[in-house]
């Protein structure tokens, strides 16, 4: 792995886990564990290892691009996803007026 770019993954994905894992810390996860011991043992890339080193970073980074979406679609669902609207409160929305019924007795079938 490259180092800076490696390093600057590495801190993203600890900052996203910690994000996430806000009931908890996240050196308790499991998922810490795993990404601490890849980047250990990924460190000294060299040809004895059957990984090419920019194929780790790309999962690094592709793994850390799904962390940031996650989060993001969070927030995007809780801003946006509030339920069920009634056509009036859609029309609103999009600066619409329905038009106004008039409520009229009902006639008689006969007249």
């Amino acid at each position: 792995m490259t180092t800076k770019s490696a390093l600057t993954v590495y801190k993203g994905l600890i900052r996203e886990l910690s994000i996430n894992n806000s009931l908890f810390s996240y050196r308790l996860s499991p998922i810490y564990s795993k990404i601490k011991d890849e980047y250990r043992r990924y460190r000294p890339v060299t040809s004895k290892y059957c990984k090419h080193s920019d194929e780790v970073l790309f999962v690094a980074r592709t793994y850390l691009t799904y962390l940031e979406s996650l989060r993001r679609r969070k927030i995007i669902q809780s801003t946006y996803s509030k339920g069920e609207r009634t056509v009036q409160q859609a029309a609103n929305i999009v600066g619409l007026e329905l038009p106004k019924t008039i409520d009229r007795p009902y006639l008689p079938l006969n007249q």
